[in-house]
């Protein structure tokens, strides 16, 4: 199918896929939505495993809230999760926020790093398996955290998982999380020296997975294939939860393999996936060296984000599988998604229009300028984190004025279109000249000389 065909198309579906969709106050409510309007949908699926359906994914995840409350776990008790890739973990991480406020994390962080943030953090407990060879087991035992063992289903049960551990306290009463309590506090990409911990509310996490769904056009028959990590917020938050607010499937492999890709792509017909520029350039790769893996693809899109995607990528990519690519802008503190490119009017080199937080560009005295104009890019709006955990230091520095300061340098050009040019911190004064490395790069990756 030619690619201005599946453009068009997704355009169209645009008002009956908007009429699937909703926007939801918690996770919770989400799930609980879904169950009831369609409960035999399928909902989770594992590559050689059948598929969850949503009325059983609704069932289980009030069942396994109800065994935290019993333990004693309460909407404000913060619980890490160190668990292994995969369709599991994910039934974990959606169970815990929907209990407490979820902690995912790296499982491959060191014991220094684990017990830096289970100390900040002042964990109520851990869940992790038994079976895992993580030190965050070690490090919440020194720490007097409780360990909460996550039992993972049997290959023919998606849904036979179950939590056991102690109580922490007396069982609570609480229902499901809410609105406005933490469904999750995640650990930023690191560009600055030390991550930071950034809460999101339940509100926050499904506002924006709508709106992430919204520029997808996505409907009940999309399914995701997810090859991201959820310790990060773009796979947790656009795209896990971007599926299940559009009462879609999600593929949740335990990780990324270009040819074991292609594999679950025939095995399971996904019609999109999101991912970094590393993982769209190894498939890519694949692609081109046996074209063939390409031309059985079910996709009728392909999204991007975490950082800039080379023009010379995207095009490869869209000729190879011809299909759009959506570029995208965002960070954790928005709950992912800030900016992205639409169906009808793509940009290459832009991140697209607002589909999220408010955008503005401004000076280093806080003034709005006009488009063309270069300053750094500002966020406001519901989806956007209140302020870093435990540091109200670099909180107040964050925000001015109500508008959180990206750090990120750009500009709005006059359709409303978000174009990057890099980080404020990392520009190079030169000879008079204030030169971006990001364009640099640009050049560089544009010159077909250049991997």
């Amino acid at each position: 199918m030619a690619l201005s065909h599946i453009a068009s198309v997704a355009g169209e579906d645009s008002d009956s896929a908007g009429a699937e969709t909703r926007t939801f106050a918690d996770i919770g409510g989400l799930l609980d939505f879904y169950a009831r309007k369609t409960p035999a949908a399928p909902a989770l699926l594992a590559p050689g495993r059948p598929a969850l359906t949503y009325g059983k994914l609704g069932e289980l995840v009030q069942q396994l809230v109800r065994t935290l409350r019993g333990l004693g776990i309460a909407p404000a008790d913060r619980i890490a999760v160190a668990l292994p890739r995969g369709a599991d973990s994910a039934l974990a991480l959606i169970a815990v926020a929907s209990a407490g406020a979820c902690v995912p994390v790296n499982p491959d962080l060191t014991a220094d790093e684990l017990q830096r943030y289970f100390s900040e953090l002042k964990l109520t407990a851990l869940v992790t398996r038994a079976d895992m060879n993580s030190p965050s087991r070690d490090v919440a035992k020194a720490l007097d955290i409780a360990v909460i063992d996550f039992v993972p289903g049997p290959n023919d049960n998606l849904g036979g998982c179950a939590f056991i551990g102690p109580a922490v306290g007396p069982a609570s009463t609480s229902g499901a999380s809410r609105g406005d309590d933490d469904a999750f506090i995640l650990l930023t990409s690191g560009t600055a020296a030390r991550p930071k911990m950034v809460p999101l509310t339940q509100r926050n996490v499904c506002l924006s997975a709508y709106n992430a769904g919204r520029v997808l056009s996505l409907a009940a028959h999309d399914r995701l294939l997810n090859a991201l990590p959820l310790f990060h917020a773009h796979g947790l938050i656009s795209g896990l939860l971007t599926a299940l607010a559009a009462g879609s499937s999600v593929i949740c492999t335990n990780g990324f393999d270009a040819l074991s890709f292609f594999g679950w792509m025939r095995e399971l017909r996904p019609t999109w996936y999101t991912a970094v520029p590393t993982i769209h350039r190894a498939l890519l790769t694949a692609a081109e060296a046996d074209p063939d893996r390409a031309r059985s693809s079910s996709l009728r899109v392909i999204r991007s984000a975490s950082s800039s995607l080379a023009p010379a990528i995207l095009n490869g990519l869209e000729a190879m599988f011809g299909v759009p690519v959506l570029e995208t802008y965002g960070m954790t503190e928005a709950a992912s998604q800030i900016s992205a490119n639409p169906f009808e009017l793509r940009k290459v080199g832009s991140v697209g229009r607002a589909a999220g937080p408010e955008i503005a560009i401004m000076d280093g005295a806080g003034r709005t300028l006009a488009s063309g104009e270069h300053g750094e890019i500002m966020l406001r709006g519901p989806n956007m984190s209140r302020g870093y955990y435990n540091d109200e230091a670099a909180t107040r520095t964050a925000f001015r004025n109500g508008w959180f300061r990206t750090g990120d340098l750009g500009y709005l050009d006059a359709d409303g279109y978000l174009f990057i040019v890099g980080r404020i911190k990392d520009v190079i004064n030169r000879g008079g000249q204030k030169i971006s490395p990001l364009e640099v790069e640009e050049v560089l990756l544009s010159h077909p000389a250049v991997l």
